[in-house]
């Protein structure tokens, strides 16, 4: 089945798990080069280099996207994954779905990206949560969905699809999959997503595994004198990104349609858009590859979903990432890397989640899955360990 390159969210029956495999036309792959080909750049884009993402690092991608980047080969090791789609509330959505080894299996895992992000972020951890090597690591069955409006499960054809919205329908999606409990990790748009599951269906959600970011936390006390050197740089980092890097956020929350046409028009756009997030928000130390990019702007660009998935941010409300629930009881594992765009800090995250464990990472930043894949299948066994032993396992296979 091919929903990659229709640029509509692809029909299906509903109720129904369908397998699905990513396939971009041959006519796609002829468009995107002639566009990139044929793509106009600023006169005065190296004057003005601070001022946005970084000229040369863009021709560079830009390059390797028209004559080194092989999408064939991202869709062959994307396929490896089993793949399903249904149709939930109205909306498709897109899962890879892989099964675990039986020995020691920790029951589901749902792993939820965020923005921009896809499922290929988690390709650098699915084999080995699945079929460890480690002696003793508990396998898992991943699944890991493209967000309702991201990726592939195509834009969404209406308004309201929350971080409420959204966690229901990945519970939905965990039922069909014949699971009545799963493991949820969630970062960014993702977290926000797993919280709201944890509030609307505690009993359906074993534990939560949040990559944290402390940039709403920071917003609720920007006003208030740090009580000690964490805080005093969170509220640095919180100061500089709302007056400098936060435009991109703010355009998304109100204007997210008018984006639409722009990117949805453009791969450099596309490209543009995104890349200085890659950039921006990587540990320096632990640089996202120039392919990973590629592969998040081109699954953005033949999806078409450039719009719906900035929608995201006027659903929930720019800088309100997290929902408005009570506090989650559900247990929580945070990992919180030093990187981010603005640090975590416990103590202001303490009343919003029932934290059995906080880990302090050495390394990483927003897109640790790509960044220190090691660092994110040490937390996500630590969690499992602790509260995954009394898991319902699945009882078929997808």
């Amino acid at each position: 089945m091919n929903g990659a390159a229709m640029g509509s969210s692809p029909r299906v029956d509903a109720t129904e798990l369908t397998p699905f495999r990513i396939h971009v036309g041959e006519h796609e792959l002829d468009d995107l080069k002639r566009r990139l080909e044929q793509a106009r750049w600023p006169i005065d884009a190296d004057a003005f280099a601070e001022r946005g993402v970084d000229p040369r690092r863009l021709r560079s991608l830009t390059e390797r996207w028209l004559s080194g980047f092989d999408w064939r080969a991202v869709e062959a090791d994307l396929n490896r994954y089993p793949q399903v789609i249904t149709e939930i509330d109205g909306q498709s959505v897109h899962a890879l779905v892989v099964a675990g080894s039986r020995d020691r299996n920790a029951g589901a895992l749902v792993l939820l990206h965020g923005w921009p992000s896809t499922v290929a972020e988690f390709v650098k951890v699915i084999d080995e949560l699945a079929h460890p090597t480690c002696p003793g690591a508990p396998s898992f069955d991943v699944i890991v969905p493209s967000l309702p409006g991201y990726g592939f499960s195509g834009p969404t054809r209406e308004a309201g699809w929350n971080a409420q919205r959204m966690g229901s329908a990945i519970v939905e999606l965990v039922t069909r999959l014949g699971y009545s409990q799963a493991i949820f990790h969630g970062g960014d748009a993702g977290l926000s997503v797993a919280t709201a599951a944890a509030s609307r269906h505690p009993d359906r959600v074993a534990a939560l595994h949040l990559h944290i970011g402390g940039v709403r936390y920071a917003a609720e006390h920007r006003h208030m004198p740090p009580l000690n050197e964490r805080q005093r740089i969170a509220l640095e980092r919180f100061e500089l990104y709302d007056r400098d890097k936060s435009a991109y956020a703010k355009l998304q929350a109100t204007r997210p349609q008018t984006l639409a046409f722009a990117l949805t028009d453009s791969p450099l756009g596309q490209l543009a858009w995104i890349a200085e997030k890659f950039y921006e928000w990587t540990d320096p130390e632990y640089p996202v590859s120039e392919d990973d990019i590629l592969t998040a702007a081109s699954v953005y660009w033949f999806t078409r979903t450039a719009g719906s998935s900035a929608r995201f941010y006027s659903e929930v409300g720019f800088g309100d990432w997290t929902p408005k629930v009570d506090r989650i009881e559900v247990p929580t594992a945070i990992a919180a890397y030093p990187r981010e765009i603005v640090p975590a800090v416990r103590e202001w995250v303490d009343a919003s989640y029932r934290i059995v464990r906080w880990t302090d990472l050495p390394d990483g930043g927003h897109f640790a899955a790509l960044e220190r894949p090691d660092l994110v299948l040490g937390t996500l066994r630590r969690l499992a360990d602790e509260v995954g032993s009394g898991m319902e396992a699945r009882g078929g296979a997808a």
